[in-house]
């Protein structure tokens, strides 16, 4: 969408905050009504925003509210992780209109690319979508569209970004999974409306987004966000990367069902079997995930004394364990946050495997609008 600055302001004020009347819309941009009726007088014209009548049934006054039409354009959004892609297109409004997952062959970039098209492909439905957003965990770098390093696929310094527009045909940009998850919280999610907030993802890894006046924080060559090796307590558990006691040695998957399975002396014990071991009360599921909740709590209140956010918004595969250790993480909140600061607002977003996918299309939405 080739939207001014001003015009761009608008439509992002309803996508992410409407249905609202002109009258709000002028007051929250501190805009006249005439220059907002210049604003979205195409806009309307287009298809993209539509009038809803008040009770008079007379659109066109100004209380009259305005919205975005979702279904004026869609987006598609692939996460690709070491073994499979998943991929959904999505809607104006960031809500999932179709999925497919489909296995990867190999980890050689052309076939990547090409299992990539062939999602984007099953997902047109006869109308392409306007972009498509690719994400993945490891650093990547908006700027130059680069795969810096992924661990999982083996690859340093791949173009994808422009691979996968060439191979499609269609505009695409790549994210980081975090951030892509942390743009779609930011506007269509736990976070809306919020200009400041963290975002903390919970699962095989720990990962943190971070939104500061309304920006999603990058960091220099993509990197920002690295939580996952924060010190809790230097006594602590190893992680696999030989650190003592950091974040990820309590509150990673791998490391809690390692830690459950040496201590209950149950080799094949799952993730979900150690949670509801400490649900019925087991003493030592249960000490396990107090110290997974305790140092989810320092992790937290660190975030919070640093960018003072309106809300933490915890999600991931694994957040659920939060039902279980609420109690110790409230307490090292309490602790751990600057005496000067309020309470922080947390609130805990229920999680599907599909949101990283939806993260990636609101991140191919956002470029198609010109938003950072």
């Amino acid at each position: 969408m080739n939207l001014s600055p001003a015009a761009r302001a608008v439509f992002v004020e309803l996508l992410v905050r409407g249905p609202l009347s002109r009258a709000e819309v002028a007051r929250r941009l501190e805009l006249s009504p005439s220059v907002l009726t210049k604003l979205t007088r195409p806009l309307l014209a287009e298809g993209f925003l539509v009038e809803e009548p008040g009770p008079s049934g007379v659109p066109g006054r100004p209380s009259v509210p305005l919205r975005v039409d979702p279904a004026r354009r869609a987006y598609a959004g692939v996460k690709l992780t070491g073994s499979e892609l998943f991929a959904v297109r999505a809607d104006l409004g960031g809500a999932v209109t179709a999925e497919v997952r489909l296995p990867l062959d190999g980890h050689e970039v052309p076939r990547v690319v090409a299992r990539i098209a062939e999602a984007v492909t099953l997902l047109s439905g006869g109308e392409p979508p306007a972009a498509v957003g690719v994400s993945l965990a490891g650093p990547v770098s908006r700027a130059d569209a680069l795969v810096r390093h992924s661990p999982f696929l083996g690859w340093r310094d791949v173009p994808l970004a422009e691979l996968v527009a060439v191979a499609t045909g269609l505009p695409a940009v790549l994210e980081n999974d975090v951030r892509a998850l942390t743009a779609a919280v930011h506007w269509f999610g736990a976070a809306a409306g919020r200009e400041t907030f963290a975002l903390v993802t919970m699962g095989e890894g720990l990962g943190c987004g971070i939104v500061v006046d309304n920006r999603l924080v990058a960091g220099t060559a993509g990197v920002s966000g690295q939580i996952g090796h924060l010190a809790i307590d230097d006594r602590g558990p190893i992680c696999e990367r030989g650190h003592r006691g950091c974040a990820r040695a309590y509150l990673a998957a791998p490391s809690i069902r390692r830690t459950a399975r040496a201590a209950l002396d149950r080799p094949t014990l799952t993730f979900d079997q150690a949670l509801d071991l400490a649900r019925q009360g087991d003493p030592v599921a249960r000490r396990i995930f107090d110290e997974a909740g305790l140092a989810l709590g320092r992790i937290v209140a660190t975030i919070a004394n640093l960018i003072g956010p309106e809300v933490v918004v915890l999600s991931g595969e694994t957040v659920h364990m939060h039902e279980v250790c609420a109690a110790a993480f409230e307490a090292a909140l309490g602790e751990h946050t600057h005496w000067t600061s309020e309470p922080v607002e947390v609130r805990v977003q229920p999680f599907a495997f599909t949101e990283w996918a939806r993260g990636a299309a609101v991140v191919a939405l956002r470029h198609d609008l010109g938003v950072a």
